[in-house]
């Protein structure tokens, strides 16, 4: 019976140390933990799609930033290779165009309207010039599926890092796709940078049943356990907040810090800011 209690013991600690190695963050600096803790981030501006201030559009920036509020936006490359602020993969639903972004050029995506209104598509160094320094950023870097393409990734990393070398202004940056945060942790470890993550129920509502399906399903439990920090080694871990378990509440022990998104009310603003360093909002002021 020793034999056997000894072998199941020597398991269980190996088990356990190799889940702390895949699952272990990067203890953010004292100077990055500031940049992030009380940050309340305006998702994609201060936006109303049935209004004249559309999401990730500039006037939803510039109500942003004359509320004083930190700015969390999305960005994706264009066919010839631009940088673009926006959220989805298809022009669909903002612009009513059955096609992804990435098939179009940054001038015929100018040519698109959001919602119908007179906004634009912004270029993301439109949209760094308007905000100018004036309000800290969290940047969201849109992939395809996470893991499978090493040279859109490093596209897309060096474009948006060659405007903001230029740009005089706090950011962080966040992606669901390991290989961002695995490109900046390898080339720029100077960027605080955070692995985003959500349930694994959250996948199909989220990316459709084709789209959730793409990614292989061991893929999308790792990615909901957070098991790909291996690579990213993130400063935090932004997650969707119903769904923060032990992966998230391991990364804190571990020294992580941790922001929490979409918050739609002062109610859950206020209780969250109060367990998380930063959340990401939208629909009320917090």
């Amino acid at each position: 019976m020793a034999p056997f209690i000894f072998t199941l013991a020597t398991i269980s600690i190996a088990a356990i140390l190799a889940f702390l190695w895949f699952i272990g963050p990067v203890r953010p600096s004292l100077a990055m933990r500031t940049q992030l803790r009380g940050q309340k981030y305006a998702h994609r501006g201060v936006y109303d799609n049935a209004g004249d201030a559309p999401e990730n559009s500039l006037k939803a920036f510039s109500a942003a930033v004359e509320k004083g509020y930190a700015i969390e936006l999305d960005i994706r490359l264009t066919k010839d290779g631009r940088v673009v602020v926006f959220h989805d993969g298809s022009l669909e639903r903002l612009c009513g165009l059955k096609q992804p972004v990435n098939a179009l050029t940054l001038a015929e995506l100018k040519a698109l309207r959001l919602f119908g209104t007179d906004e634009r598509i912004p270029e993301f160094g439109e949209f760094l010039a308007l905000v100018a320094g004036r309000a800290p950023l969290l940047i969201e870097y849109k992939t395809g599926l996470p893991g499978a393409d090493v040279a859109g990734v490093a596209q897309l990393c060096e474009a948006s890092l060659a405007l903001l070398d230029a740009y005089k202004g706090p950011y962080v940056i966040e992606s669901f796709d390991y290989l961002v945060l695995e490109w900046f942790r390898r080339r720029r470890p100077d960027v605080m940078r955070g692995q985003l993550g959500m349930g694994l129920q959250c996948y199909v509502p989220a990316l459709g049943k084709a789209g959730a399906e793409a990614i292989p399903l061991y893929r999308r439990k790792m990615l909901s356990w957070l098991l790909y920090n291996h690579r990213s080694r993130p400063h935090f871990i932004s997650y969707r907040f119903q769904d923060a378990g032990l992966g998230v509440a391991v990364c804190r022990a571990l020294g992580a810090q941790v922001s929490v998104w979409t918050v739609k009310t002062a109610e859950e603003g206020a209780k969250l800011l109060t367990r998380y360093d930063a959340i990401i909002f939208e629909g009320f002021s917090p």
